[in-house]
């Protein structure tokens, strides 16, 4: 027989994983064969135009206390706002994954400003058979996502100069190559439909078929708004359990230029929402497959930050051949702020370089910390199907996505794109800390390892 929960209401309490959401502690309720989950959400800098939106992607957890965490399934339907303190004009819409993982949430009309509201999610009744309640603690996380819209786009650059960087052309018409569907295939060679130049060998190995399977952009797909936090890894680390956390403690390393810290048995970071530095390929993964989430592709990178538009010379993710105007840059803490004195609220389409922002108001695509993609430029990269993560990892804290290339040396599969920022003591060059978007000197290099400059950010793609 099922137990009745009442886990305590603490609005304090901040279980988001984004930058600009706040979800209180939610209130469980088991009753009969319903089983649902009450919490406010405030949601600022939320906005929705003809052009896409912005999503915050909802997932439960129900954590015991002897450690050991269990991913809680949503339902298809039945999801309602309760409350709404402000922000009433956007109304909201839920979408839950197919498999259930999780929900989106986002807004369903144009807007543009905060939302306070309480929500109704309802939860899988059969995930807490056998679940000792009173004994655990039931938390929904959030990541705030942008809706990459479906539909074509351009790889590459018209302009020569880039080929000594590794971008993509098409070398039968020496142009750029329009993506016209998700099933799309090409043969990379010089006689193919599909090459780039690989002068130092880390652009890839120039050869291969890219399948129908791997992820093009094509499609509708939602991306992290912002790079990986040390507010969202504190928050996954201290929900696993402690055989999965061992593997995964980025502090442990030498050289750790983070504020992640141990105390009494808990994570904490002295500035959550700065830029998470120092996260190896294999911890990234454990991410994703943890919050529901998967790599994206260096295809689905170029549509993020280009959008639709044809490329025309050296182009940066706000649209403009100039890196200078970006206002947007680390303080000497790390954190990423505008030193124009801005905030984002005053994001718009005519300013968006000011922010670093892209076509599709996707924040840091360039700057800040290097993004790891799925690469093209190796037959394990190629092979990756789009699986997303399903909330449950080994015990000892991997991912458990067979199509997804792991952190072994030299086994391949991923690659680099965006520049990264390293401090402001050196100097700086054609691809660091702003990379245009057509650049990929890095773009099948397998640099799977910890370091200071190397971040990165997740996908989901749309129902």
């Amino acid at each position: 027989m099922k137990k009745f929960a009442l886990l305590a209401l603490i609005l304090a309490t901040n279980n988001t994983l984004a930058t600009e959401v706040k979800i209180s502690k939610p209130i469980l309720y088991i009753e009969g064969a319903a089983t649902y989950a009450v919490f406010n959400l405030e949601w600022k800098n939320v906005w929705k135009n003809d052009r896409n939106n912005d999503a915050i992607w909802l997932f439960c957890k129900l954590k015991s206390n002897e450690g050991t965490s269990k991913h809680i399934l949503v339902l298809q339907s039945g999801h309602e706002t309760v409350n709404i303190f402000s922000g009433k004009e956007a109304g909201l819409e839920f979408m839950p994954s197919k498999d259930g993982v999780g929900v989106f949430v986002f807004p369903k009309n144009e807007f543009k400003g905060t939302i306070e509201v309480t929500l109704k999610i309802l939860l899988d009744a059969e995930d807490f058979d056998g679940a000792d309640t009173r004994n655990s603690s039931f938390d929904v996380f959030g990541v705030e996502m942008v809706r990459i819209p479906s539909g074509s786009f351009f790889l590459g650059s018209s302009d020569p100069t880039t080929r000594a960087y590794g971008t993509f052309y098409n070398p039968k018409e020496n142009t750029p190559i329009k993506i016209e569907s998700e099933n799309q295939e090409f043969e990379v060679s010089k006689n193919g439909n599909l090459y780039y130049d690989s002068s130092e060998g880390y652009e890839g190995d120039q050869k291969g078929q890219i399948p129908s399977s791997y992820p093009k952009g094509f499609q509708s797909f939602y991306i992290m708004k912002y790079e990986l936090t040390e507010g969202q890894y504190v928050n996954f680390m201290n929900n696993l359990s402690q055989g999965q956390r061992q593997s995964r403690i980025l502090h442990q390393e030498e050289g750790y230029s983070g504020t992640i810290t141990l105390n009494d048995d808990r994570f904490h970071s002295e500035y959550p929402d700065r830029p998470c530095a120092f996260v190896g390929w294999d911890d990234a993964m454990a991410f994703a497959d943890w919050a529901g989430l998967r790599p994206l592709t260096e295809f689905e990178y170029t549509k993020a930050s280009r959008g639709t538009a044809l490329p025309k010379g050296v182009d940066y993710p706000w649209g403009l051949k100039s890196k200078a105007h970006v206002q947007k840059l680390p303080d000497k803490n790390g954190n990423l702020v505008m030193l124009n004195g801005w905030d984002e609220s005053q994001l718009s389409d005519d300013n968006k370089v000011y922010f670093g922002a892209s076509h599709y108001w996707v924040m840091d695509l360039a700057g800040s910390l290097w993004e790891r993609i799925i690469t093209i430029g190796h037959e394990r990269g190629r092979n990756f199907k789009g699986t997303h993560g399903d909330g449950v990892l080994t015990e000892d804290g991997k991912a458990t996505n067979r199509d997804w290339p792991d952190g072994n040396e030299d086994s391949g599969g991923i690659g680099f794109r965006g520049g990264g920022f390293y401090g402001y003591n050196r100097e700086y060059h054609e691809f660091n800390p702003f990379s245009p978007v057509s650049f990929r000197p890095y773009g099948g290099w397998h640099g799977a390892m910890r370091s200071v400059s190397y971040g990165t950010r997740f996908v989901r793609t749309a129902n």
